[in-house]
């Protein structure tokens, strides 16, 4: 099932509970593999990769984080050959039964049971298309002025060190912190002028900032706001 920009926002701040990494990043190694007419496999186009959700437990992760970690060898006996069985690095539960042979990733391999067509398809055409896109919404009623939504791993060290100080001051981390953060440049005058800020993305009462704090971030849902 594939999942458009304007869905993704489902999965803003989510973590692959594998891997550790956010659900809308990726790398090389997620990208998916199709079978073609020829019998032969190639990347797909346009890039894509997938999720799946353990069904017993409902945690979350790329696929390819299933194959690497999920997939697990076990031998029948002291003499019998190895075979594999998927199962979940959380619960422990068997999503499949055993097999002789694991498909490999690059002949289009599917988790058993789960074929891609049932399981999260994310292009990565939309994926960058949600994470540049901006978002605008008022800063609150002090000032009348936009914050613009940013991806995380667009930001500079001395951003995200503001983050990860403001993250701590309401009990997260950065890794805490969702993947989209809202920026906005404000003036000193409009700065001193500040009597409320609400969340971006939930619309929750964000903290005032100090006087040198250059983010804060929310309680709530863990989204930052750099200011």
């Amino acid at each position: 099932m594939r999942i458009k920009p304007d869905k993704m926002n489902k999965l803003d701040g989510r973590v692959c509970f594998i891997c550790g990494k956010y659900l809308l990043n990726y790398s090389e190694k997620d990208m998916a593999y199709l079978k073609v007419h020829s019998g032969s496999t190639i990347k797909a186009k346009p890039d894509m990769y997938h999720l799946f959700s353990c069904p017993n437990c409902d945690k979350m992760a790329h696929k390819r984080c299933w194959y690497d970690i999920g997939e697990r060898k076990v031998k029948k006996g002291w003499f019998g050959k190895s075979e594999y069985i998927l199962t979940c690095p959380n619960c422990g539960t068997d999503l499949s039964s055993k097999r002789e042979k694991k498909v490999d990733w690059k002949r289009g391999y599917e988790l058993p049971g789960h074929p891609d067509s049932e399981i999260l398809e994310l292009h990565i055409s939309d994926v960058m298309t949600w994470k540049a896109g901006s978002v605008f919404g008022k800063i609150g009623r002090a000032i009348d002025n936009f914050f613009q939504a940013v991806g995380l791993g667009s930001l500079t060290d001395p951003e995200r060190n503001a983050i990860a100080r403001a993250a701590q001051s309401v009990g997260k981390t950065i890794q805490d912190v969702a993947e989209r953060v809202f920026k906005i440049k404000l003036t000193p005058k409009q700065r001193a002028e500040l009597k409320e800020l609400r969340c971006q993305n939930c619309d929750a009462p964000l903290p005032l900032p100090g006087e040198f704090d250059d983010a804060v971030v929310c309680a709530h849902c863990g989204t930052a706001h750099l200011l």
